[in-house]
Parts: C-alpha cells; structure tokens; sequence
C-alpha cells in the first residue's frame, strides 16, 4: 500500500506538466505560424545564408528552422511573394532561384532540405553574386515587385562589403542584415538599409535566433507592402545655389530620402543623396549649380516616392574686368572678387588672328600682370571664376597694346 500513495500523490503533478507541455506546444505552433502577411503587393525576397564552416552543422538546422518560420507568414506565389535562396562561403551557390517554388509547401520543402555547404565568409562576393544571379528577370524577377535581400552570417566578411552592398541598394534593393555571435554589428549596419532600427538584427547566439524571427517578419511584411504614398512635395525659395522641398509628413515613415540630379549642368550629371528623420517634414538642398534645372524624388521609408523639379537661379555676374598699364609688350588685369567660394580664376587672351593663351591662378588673387605680348595688337581677354560646381560668369574686356618703340 505504501507503494501506491507517491504514485496517487503525484497524478495531480504529471496532468499539471502534461497541460503545460500542450499549451508550450500550442504556442510554439502559434508562433511558427506568425501573423500572416495580409496584402496584395508583389515581393521578391533572396535570402543569402552564411554557410561557412564556423556555423556548424547544429546551428544550420536552427538556421533553416528561422528561415521557415520568416517565410510562413506570406502568401507564396507567382502573383504574390517569391522566394529565392542562396548560400554562400568562398564560392556562392543557388540554391533555388525566385520563381522555383510557386507555392508555400514546395518552398517550405526546399527549405527543411536545405544542405549545409561548409567554407570562408565571403560576404562581399556573395552579395554581388545575388545582384547578377539572382535579381534577374530570367530567373522569376518581376519589374513590378518590390525587391529585398536577407543576409543572415555568423561572422565578420573575409572581403569588402561597402562596395557589393551599396550597388544593391542603388539597384533598388532593400537590404535587411542578421547577424549571429560573432558577426560585426558595424558591418551589417554598412550593408543594411536605412533606418537600422528595423533592418539590422544582431543576435548572440543561434538559440536565440527564433526570439527575433516575428520580428524580422513584421518588418519584412512593411516593406512588402511598401509605405502609403507621399500626398505632396513642393519645391520653393529657389536661390543661386539653394532650394528648398517640403512635404506631408507620411504616418508612420521613419526616415526620408531625397536624390536630386542637375539635368543642365555642363559637367557630368551626378545624383546627390541627402536622408533625413521621419520627423522632418523639410529639407533645404544646398551647394547647387547656379541657373541649372533640377530633378528631385522624394522617398519615404525609401520606397515609394513623389517627384518634382526645382530651377535654381543664374549667380549674379562675377563683376568687372579693367586692364591697365599697357605697353607695346605687357598689361595689368585688375577684376572684382566673384561672389562665392572661388576655387580658381582662368585667365584667357588671345591675339587677333593669334592663339589663345590661358592661365590659372588662384582664387584669392584678383589681378594679374601679362607679358611677352604683341605690339599694335587687339586682345581679347576673359576672367572666369570656377566653383566646385563649375565655371561662373565670364569678365570680358578688349584691349589694343602700344607700339613699340624701336619701330617709331
């Protein structure tokens, strides 16, 4: 009889465990699930996954449990989400392009069955790789789809990443960054987009992979939907080299993106980048090309974007050109200060029917004496000032030099 009492006194305990152990299980089954991602939008993701050999073969497995619990909660499909996956180490691999797997089960297949490669971190080389390979309309890339990469690694890259990551990002790619245990944060802000709050991820250790994965899926739904539309941008008080752009200020945007680009400078057309808060609602663009056409986008959350055209004003005329001292050989040019941050002034003259001579002097200095000239000649002589952006407005004066006295 003894026997029995523990056995009786412990039924209570064990229905206890037993109804923890289920409600655990129903949790877990509640988190795998996630919360769906409920939206129309199109969306090619490529997953780049570190497969070197510090990861291991354990922490592998936990690898592509992350992957499939990240994925689980988008509708899969042609018209939908497509999903593309690539693992790397020195030599990087597809494992499966975007448009293999047009269906939630086929995907989730791919993935458990996800082998494990082994090798270096080359990270930097595997990046440019999903940009050539991956991202291509052959292989199930769509032009109307928004366009996401996820790295996840467990180390710092062996080569260069800056370069790799940021012509993603310049291909319009948005670039989210894991990082576990040993993985530099510094280096997955490089390659992340902004802001990092909500595309950067660093992680201690594998095990801890999964408390960050609802995460990661939330903000991973948001960019696949894509932010709501920008209901107004307006350009004003254009000035010489400056103008401003304001706009509505978008619910819930945590950042903002303005590239604008001269269309009629004479030098090469750069695009300029400037990023602001998401509590900023107006930007002033400075250091602009005086009487030069602009194109300006404007992006929130770095995706959609509202376009506009600004002209800044010509810069005022640099002032006046005198020449003095003349003699059958010589002459002193004298101009006025340009306004502005003069880098140069070029000095040009020519003879009547001569060549042109030119010179450069700096542009701090305002005068500037000639010799070894013709006599009885006409000159034609130019004072430009030259920005950082380019040359301003020319001074111009014409002179004719003495005769020489041996020829009286």
């Amino acid at each position: 009889m003894k026997s029995r009492f523990p056995l009786v006194a412990s039924l209570p305990l064990l229905l206890l465990l037993m109804m923890m152990m289920m409600m655990m299980f129903s949790s877990t089954q509640a988190r795998e699930q996630g919360a769906p991602c409920n939206t129309p939008a199109k969306a090619d993701i490529v997953v780049l996954v570190d497969g070197s050999w510090s990861i291991g073969r354990i922490n592998f497995k936990l690898i592509r449990s992350f992957i499939s619990r990240m994925v689980s909660v988008f509708d899969i499909g042609p018209d939908r989400v497509q999903i593309g996956l690539t693992q790397y180490t020195g030599d990087p691999k597809t494992e499966w392009h975007l448009n293999a797997h047009p269906t939630k089960e086929s995907l989730q297949e791919a993935i458990s069955n996800l082998p494990y490669k082994g090798g270096n971190t080359m990270t930097g080389m595997a990046l440019t790789y999903i940009l050539n390979i991956n991202f291509k309309a052959e292989v199930g890339m769509r032009p109307d789809s928004r366009k996401i990469g996820v790295l996840i690694t467990d180390g710092k890259s062996q080569d260069e990443v800056l370069v790799s990551s940021q012509s993603l990002r310049d291909s319009g790619i948005e670039l989210y960054a894991i990082g576990v245990k040993n993985a530099d944060e510094i280096e997955l802000r490089s390659i992340a987009s902004d802001p990092h709050e909500s595309h950067v991820y660093s992680v201690r250790d594998f095990m801890f992979l999964v408390d960050n994965v609802d995460d990661l899926s939330s903000n991973l739904c948001n960019s696949v939907k894509g932010p709501e539309l920008l209901k107004s941008m307006e350009v004003y008080d254009e000035g010489v080299s400056t103008m401003w752009v304001r706009w509505e200020k978008v619910p819930r945007a945590t950042g903002y993106m303005l590239l604008y680009r001269p269309i009629s400078a004479i030098e090469s057309q750069l695009v300029y980048e400037l990023r602001v808060g998401g509590n900023i609602k107006s930007v002033q663009l400075e250091q602009l090309i005086p009487n030069t056409v602009y194109d300006i986008t404007l992006h929130a959350l770095f995706r959609e974007a509202q376009e506009g055209r600004g002209v800044t004003l010509p810069r005022p005329p640099a002032g006046v050109l005198t020449i003095t001292d003349v003699t059958h050989s010589t002459m002193t040019l004298r101009w006025d200060a340009a306004p502005g941050a003069v880098r140069k002034y070029m000095i040009t003259y020519q003879p009547e029917g001569g060549d042109l001579s030119e010179v450069q002097v700096s542009g701090d200095i305002t005068s500037l004496h000639l010799s070894s000239l013709i006599s009885m000649t006409e000159y034609k002589v130019t004072v430009t000032p030259v920005y950082d952006e380019g040359p301003g407005s020319p001074m111009l004066n014409t002179i004719i030099t003495s005769i020489a006295e041996e020829s009286l």
